[in-house]
C-alpha cells in the first residue's frame, strides 16, 4: 500500500494559522508583551497538530511578531528592530544603528582570555600577525536587553596596547581613537540557530534564528588588523543595503521611446 501523501490543505494549513495568529496580534487580542497561548492550547483550539502550531509560531517569530522566552513561553514582541545600513563600501558601527533606532546601547562583558591561533578558525585570515591573540567575549545590549554576541580577537601587541581601554567599549571607534588606520572592512554574513548557551545569554529558547556577522578591518597596509564576530537575534535586527555603483563606474541610463 502506498503511503498516503498529505493534502494541499493539510500541507499548507501552518499559514491558516499563522494568519489567525498575526490578525490577533495586529487586532490586540494578543498585546505586546503578552504571552500566548501555550502549542498544545493551540493545537487543541484549532484542532491541528503541535508541529503545524510550531511551524507557525516559527514564522511569526523569522517576522520579529513573537519572541520564544527559555522555560517561560512565547511571547508578543514588544520592540522594533533596529535597522543596520550597508552600503557597497560601508556599514555603520553597531552602536551607531542602536541609538537611530532610539535605544541606548551598551556592552556587558563576559571574558577576555588569551587564545592560540590553532583553535581558532576565526583567526586563520590573522595567521601573520602572530601565535598568541586576546579573545573579547561580550553581551550587546540595547536599552538594558540583551539583542546580540559580540566576539573579538585581537594579535597579542594590539591587545596589550588596547586592554585597558577595551572593556566597556566598541571596538571599531577605539582602534580610531587609537590612531590605527583602517582601509577598509571584510564583511561574511551568515544564517544561525541558538545554542543552548546563546540562548541563555540572550533570554531566547533554542534554535531560534540568529544573524551573524564576521569582520575583519584590513590596515592600510593590506594586512588584517584583527577579526570580530556579531550575532544577532534575528527579530531585532534587519538589515539594508544600497549597492549604487560609485560615480565614475556609474553609466547614465537612456529611457526608450
Amino acid at each position: 500500500m502506498k503511503p498516503r501523501r498529505p493534502s494541499e490543505s493539510t500541507r499548507f494549513l501552518y499559514r491558516t494559522v499563522s494568519q489567525a495568529l498575526r490578525d490577533r496580534i495586529a487586532g490586540g487580542r494578543y498585546e505586546p508583551g503578552s504571552r500566548i497561548p501555550s502549542v498544545d492550547e493551540l493545537s487543541l483550539e484549532f484542532g491541528v497538530s503541535s508541529i503545524t502550531i510550531r511551524r507557525a509560531i516559527r514564522d511569526l517569530s523569522l517576522e520579529g511578531l513573537l519572541l520564544g522566552r527559555q522555560g517561560l513561553g512565547v511571547f508578543v514582541a514588544t520592540k522594533r528592530r533596529i535597522v543596520r545600513s550597508l552600503t557597497a563600501d560601508h556599514i555603520a558601527p553597531i552602536e551607531e544603528d542602536v541609538k537611530h533606532a532610539g535605544l541606548e546601547p551598551g556592552i556587558r562583558e563576559l571574558d577576555m582570555s588569551v587564545v592560540s591561533a590553532e583553535g581558532e578558525p576565526a583567526l586563520r585570515p590573522l595567521a601573520a600577525t602572530g601565535r598568541a591573540f586576546y579573545r573579547l567575549e561580550r553581551v550587546l545590549l540595547a536599552d538594558g536587553e540583551s539583542v546580540g554576541l559580540d566576539t573579538v580577537w585581537l594579535p597579542r601587541r594590539l591587545g596589550d596596547r588596547l586592554k585597558n581601554d577595551v572593556r566597556g567599549h566598541f571596538i571599531m571607534p577605539l582602534l580610531a581613537s587609537h590612531g590605527i588606520a583602517i582601509d577598509h572592512v571584510d564583511y561574511r554574513f551568515e544564517a544561525a540557530t541558538a545554542t543552548d548557551l546563546q540562548a541563555g545569554l540572550l533570554d531566547i529558547v533554542t534554535g531560534f534564528p540568529l544573524l551573524v556577522i564576521r569582520f575583519t578591518p584590513i590596515g592600510a597596509d593590506g594586512v588584517p588588523v584583527m577579526a570580530g564576530r556579531t550575532t544577532t537575534r534575528a527579530d531585532r535586527f534587519a538589515y539594508e543595503f544600497c549597492g549604487r555603483p560609485k560615480a565614475h563606474l556609474a553609466k547614465p541610463v537612456r529611457a526608450r521611446a
